[in-house]
């Protein structure tokens, strides 16, 4: 055990170096993310003119949803599935599977170190989200409790959710489709664009009833008072039965996956 926690560690310190060798890319998507808070909040609070209320939902607590929901974004978004077929492509996956520490491990090291500085970076722009989108206090002491172990829950089932995209590697060689389409579809189904509570019936009861919607809506949700307390404690149930789940089929989908690896170059 004591292996694998330096073994993890090491890889989180790594992630956190390469991640700081691109800094420029960190200031161009962070002035992106700004931009897009800036027009999403702008297009919504012209939706909501006239009108008090939209689906239960102030302008204020949709713009204070967005603003969020681009924020978290910024914490979770992670270039993982590029890095797993990049390895996979050159052949440099196979030093990864003889290390000691098994390789989803290695992998979800390398995307906790890129949290760290996506945190930190989401700290210091925080306050420009703030004046150009707009962000208020949580909507009570219980809402400011149970929002960080919610956005601690859609950390991990994107996590999961990403190396199983990953993992395709083995089989594609090159994801980057699958990549681009598995954002698309985590992006509307977590509500990062449009709140769960606008969509239509059907549509919201199966993006409540799958694991996106944690890594997004139900984070800020609970944050603007959406969601009430209790009902957030039995949506962190359902996550943890998400996280069992996915856990297991990433561990039956890697069981299988290594014994594809092909080597091109290298």
């Amino acid at each position: 055990m004591r292996v694998r926690t330096r073994a993890w560690t090491a890889y989180v310190r790594t992630a956190i170096a390469m991640r700081l060798q691109y800094r420029s890319m960190i200031f161009a998507s962070t002035a992106v993310t700004l931009l897009w808070i800036v027009l999403v909040t702008r297009v919504w609070s012209a939706a909501y003119q006239g009108r008090d209320t939209v689906a239960g939902l102030t302008l204020e607590s949709t713009v204070v949803y967005l603003t969020l929901a681009n924020l978290q974004a910024v914490v979770v978004n992670t270039p993982i599935t590029w890095i797993m077929a990049s390895r996979v492509r050159s052949g440099e996956v196979l030093f990864d599977v003889s290390r000691p520490l098994g390789y989803p491990g290695q992998m979800l090291a390398l995307q906790a170190g890129q949290s760290m500085i996506q945190i930190a970076v989401t700290v210091v722009v925080a306050p420009f989200a703030a004046l150009l989108g707009g962000l208020s206090a949580p909507a009570g002491a219980a809402a400011g409790l149970l929002y960080p172990v919610a956005l601690l829950f859609g950390w991990v089932l994107n996590a999961l959710l990403t190396l199983l995209v990953g993992l395709t590697a083995f089989w594609t060689v090159d994801n980057l489709g699958i990549s681009v389409l598995y954002r698309f579809v985590a992006t509307f189904l977590a509500g990062a664009g449009v709140p769960l509570a606008f969509f239509p019936g059907p549509l919201r009861a199966v993006a409540e009833a799958l694991p996106f919607r944690f890594i997004v809506y139900e984070p800020a949700a609970i944050y603007i008072g959406q969601i009430p307390a209790r009902e957030a404690v039995t949506g962190f149930g359902l996550a943890l039965v998400w996280i069992v789940i996915l856990s297991g089929l990433l561990a039956l989908v890697w069981q299988r996956s290594h014994r594809r690896v092909v080597v091109h170059g290298g």
